[in-house]
Order: C-alpha cells, then sequence, then structure tokens
C-alpha cells in the first residue's frame, strides 16, 4: 500500500510539473492581477452570498430574487467579456482535460476497458438523440 501513495505523489509532482497546470497558476496569476475581473469577481461573489442568504430564509421575496438573479447573470456576462477570464476558463479547461485523460488512463489499466466510444461522440442515447444521423453505424450490429 506504501507503494501506492508513493506512486500517488510522484504522479501529483508530475501534475504540477506539467504544462497545463504551469500555464493555468500563471493565467491566474494574471486575472487576480486584472482589477476589472477582480472587482467584478468581487461583485458577483457578493450577489450570489445575498442571494443564498435569502434562499435560507424563511419567507424570500420572489422580486428581489429575480433581481439578485439578473445582476448575478449580469456580473457573470462582464466577467466572460474579460479577456483574461476567457484565457484562465480555457487553461482551466485544459488542465481539467489532462486530468480526464489520466483518469482514463488507469481506468483502463485497472479494468481493461475504454470509455464507450458511442458516448465520447455524444451517443450514449442511441440513433436517436443524432439529428440526421450520427454515421456510426453501431444499430447494424
Amino acid at each position: 500500500m506504501n507503494m501506492v501513495f508513493q506512486k500517488t505523489r510522484e504522479l501529483g509532482e508530475a501534475l504540477l510539473a506539467s504544462e497545463e497546470y504551469l500555464h493555468m497558476k500563471q493565467v491566474e496569476e494574471r486575472a487576480m492581477a486584472n482589477v476589472d475581473a477582480a472587482e467584478t469577481m468581487g461583485k458577483y461573489l457578493e450577489i450570489k452570498q445575498q442571494l443564498e442568504d435569502m434562499l435560507m430564509s424563511e419567507d424570500p421575496d420572489p422580486e428581489q430574487l429575480r433581481e439578485l438573479s439578473q445582476q448575478m447573470d449580469s456580473q457573470q456576462e462582464h466577467l466572460q467579456m474579460i479577456d483574461d477570464i476567457q484565457e484562465l476558463t480555457e487553461a482551466r479547461e485544459g488542465f481539467s482535460g489532462l486530468i480526464e485523460q489520466v483518469n482514463k488512463v488507469l481506468k483502463f489499466i485497472i479494468t481493461g476497458q475504454m470509455d464507450d466510444p458511442e458516448e465520447a461522440a455524444g451517443c450514449a442515447s442511441g440513433c436517436e438523440g443524432c439529428a440526421g444521423g450520427c454515421g456510426h453505424n453501431h444499430h447494424l450490429n
């Protein structure tokens, strides 16, 4: 069991040294230094907390809930328009993709199974979910 934890630690260290992780951290620092992004995120979190507090109350006012929800959406839209935030989102998705790949390799090593190719192609529900057909011939088998 000790070897499993040692190898897990090595994997963690390899992930921390990966290009994807290092890029993500660099982009995070730049986004955190962006005054517009920091202010907008602060407002977003403040509104979110107000909304959560209101939802915890016994009789939340629907109009106030709608107003706070609209304000939160507005702040989120503004965040998504900031270049540093867009780049941060992409960098986080890249690192998450790396983690997914690692998990798939581990799954294959342990179970001998790869992900279902139909699920990967977006056909998890079969042909019914494909508009105009997906090109797979799995219904012929």
